[in-house]
C-alpha cells in the first residue's frame, strides 16, 4: 500500500511540473512575440555600429551589467582596423602575424575607451534580458580624429624635446624620449599620423621612427687600445680608456657599459655609465694565460631601450637599429726573464739548476743565461749533510733554498725552501748524487706552484 502511494505521488508531481513548464514556455513565447524587431533580427544600418546582447538571466548574478558589457564588445567588434601601407605595422617583418596582433590590440583598446554610443533599447522576458547599443559612424570618426590629434600633439612635444637632448649630446635621454613619443601614437601605427608645423604637415610617425633609428645606429663603443701587454714594466697592471660616442666621435653620457674579464680567482664584471669624458678603469689581477685572453666591453641594450614586453615585437626595428657588438680587448702576458744563480756550486749543482729551470719554464717564465738580460734573479743554495759512515752504506742528505729578487733593487719577492732528500750508496759521492736526483724529481713535480701568483699578484 505504501509503495502504491509513492508511485501515485511521483506521477502526480511529473504531471504538475509538465503543466508548469508548458505554461512557462507559452509565457516566454508570448513575451518574445511582443519583443521589438531588433531583438528578433539584427538590424542593418550603414550609418551606425551596432551592439546587441541576449542573455539568460539565470546564468548571471548581475545580468543587466553583463549584457551591457557583451553588447559593447559586440559593437566594438564591428569597428574594423585597416592596415594602411607604409606604416609601422605594414612594414614589419612577419607581417601577417604582426597585423593580426596589432588588430587584436586595437580592438581591446577600443573596448576600454568606447564613447559616444547610445542605448537604443532594452527588452526583458521572464527568462531573457536583451540590450541594444548603437554608435554613429560619423560621430566615432570625429571622436577618433580628436583623440588622434591629441596623441599627435603629445608625440610632437616629445619629439621637440628630443631635439634639444640630441643637440646637448644626451642621446640616452633622447632615445627614451623618442620611444615614448612613438608610444604616444601607438593606437595609430596602422595609419599615417600628421602634425601641423610652420604652415605644413609633418608625417609624425615616420619622422620619429627615422630619428630614433638614426641616433641608435650612431651610438658606438670606442676604446683607446684594443690590445694590452702586461709585463714587469707596468707591474702586470694596466688602464683602459673607453667611451660611448656618436658618429663624430663625441662622448655620450648615460650609456651603461659592462666590463667583464677573469681575475686570478673569480670572474669579474662591472657596469659603468659613460660620461662626458672618457671613462678610465684600472685592470689588475687579470688571470694569467699562456695564450691570448680577452677583456670584454659591451653596451647593455636592455638598460638603454625601455620597451615593455608587449611592445617588443611591434618595435623590433629599434633593437635592429641598435647594434651592440662587444669589443674584445686582447690581453697578452710577458712574464719576466729569470736568471738562475747557484751559490756555492758543487759537481751536483747542475741537477738542481736544471730542475728549477724546467719547473719554472713550464709555468711560462723565460730563463736566460745572462744576468744582464734578466728582469729577476733567483739565487739558489744547496744544503748538503754528508757524514762518512763506518758502515758499508753511506747516507747523504740534501735540501735547497731559493729567493727571487728584483734585479733593479734587489728586493726579494719570493722565497722557497725544501725538505731534506736522502741518498744512500756504498760510495758517499754516489749517495750524494742520488740525493740530488731525488730532489730534482721533487722540484720538477711539485715545486714553484705558487711562483706565478707571487710574481703577478
Amino acid at each position: 500500500m505504501i509503495k502504491l502511494n509513492n508511485i501515485l505521488y511521483f506521477l502526480l508531481s511529473v504531471i504538475l511540473m509538465s503543466c508548469g513548464a508548458s505554461k512557462a514556455d507559452k509565457l516566454e513565447a508570448t513575451q518574445m512575440a511582443a519583443a521589438p524587431q531588433w531583438a528578433k533580427q539584427r538590424p542593418l544600418n550603414n550609418m551606425y555600429f551596432i551592439g546587441i546582447a541576449k542573455i539568460n538571466k539565470t546564468s548571471y548574478s548581475n545580468y543587466t551589467e553583463s549584457a551591457k558589457k557583451m553588447a559593447l564588445n559586440d559593437l566594438a567588434s564591428e569597428i574594423s582596423v585597416v592596415i594602411e601601407s607604409n606604416t609601422i605595422v605594414s612594414s614589419s617583418e612577419n607581417n601577417n602575424n604582426f597585423e593580426t596582433d596589432f588588430s587584436r590590440y586595437i580592438k581591446m583598446e577600443m573596448r576600454k575607451d568606447l564613447e559616444g554610443y547610445t542605448l537604443k533599447g532594452e527588452y526583458e522576458t521572464s527568462r531573457m534580458y536583451m540590450v541594444y547599443y548603437q554608435l554613429s559612424k560619423q560621430k566615432w570618426k570625429q571622436i577618433q580624429a580628436k583623440r588622434k590629434s591629441a596623441a599627435a600633439d603629445r608625440a610632437f612635444t616629445l619629439l621637440m624635446q628630443s631635439q634639444t637632448e640630441i643637440s646637448n649630446l644626451q642621446y640616452s635621454a633622447a632615445i627614451k624620449t623618442l620611444t615614448n613619443s612613438l608610444l604616444e601614437i601607438k593606437n595609430y601605427w596602422n595609419e599615417p599620423v600628421f602634425h601641423s608645423i610652420e604652415g605644413g604637415q609633418m608625417r609624425l610617425d615616420t619622422e620619429i621612427r627615422t630619428q630614433l633609428s638614426g641616433i641608435l645606429s650612431e651610438v658606438k663603443l670606442v676604446v683607446d687600445n684594443e690590445s694590452i701587454i702586461l709585463n714587469t714594466k707596468n707591474d702586470f697592471q694596466s688602464k683602459l680608456s673607453f667611451k660611448a660616442a656618436n658618429h663624430k666621435g663625441l662622448p655620450l653620457e648615460g650609456f651603461p657599459i659592462t666590463i667583464s674579464y677573469r681575475k686570478a680567482t673569480l670572474p669579474y664584471q662591472s657596469t659603468i655609465y659613460s660620461e662626458k669624458t672618457p671613462s678610465i678603469i684600472s685592470l689588475d689581477k687579470i688571470k694569467f694565460s699562456k695564450t691570448t685572453s680577452y677583456i670584454k666591453l659591451q653596451l647593455e641594450k636592455d638598460k638603454v631601450i625601455h620597451i615593455k614586453s608587449e611592445d617588443r615585437k611591434m618595435l623590433k626595428f629599434i633593437n635592429d637599429a641598435f647594434q651592440t657588438n662587444p669589443i674584445n680587448i686582447a690581453v697578452n702576458f710577458e712574464l719576466p726573464k729569470i736568471y738562475i744563480k747557484v751559490l756555492k756550486a758543487t759537481s751536483n749543482s747542475h741537477y738542481l739548476k736544471d730542475a728549477i729551470s724546467q719547473s719554472i719554464s713550464e709555468k711560462g717564465f723565460v730563463i736566460v743565461s745572462d744576468r744582464k738580460n734578466s728582469d729577476l734573479v733567483m739565487e739558489v743554495i744547496a744544503h748538503e749533510n754528508i757524514n762518512n759512515q763506518s758502515s758499508k752504506i753511506q747516507i747523504s742528505y740534501v735540501s735547497f733554498s731559493a729567493s727571487l729578487k728584483q734585479k733593479k733593487n734587489n728586493e726579494t719577492i719570493y722565497s722557497i725552501s725544501s725538505e731534506k732528500h736522502k741518498g744512500a750508496d756504498y760510495k758517499i759521492s754516489v749517495a750524494t748524487e742520488k740525493s740530488y736526483i731525488k730532489m730534482a724529481d721533487e722540484i720538477r713535480n711539485n715545486s714553484f706552484n705558487d711562483l706565478l701568483n707571487a710574481v703577478l699578484y
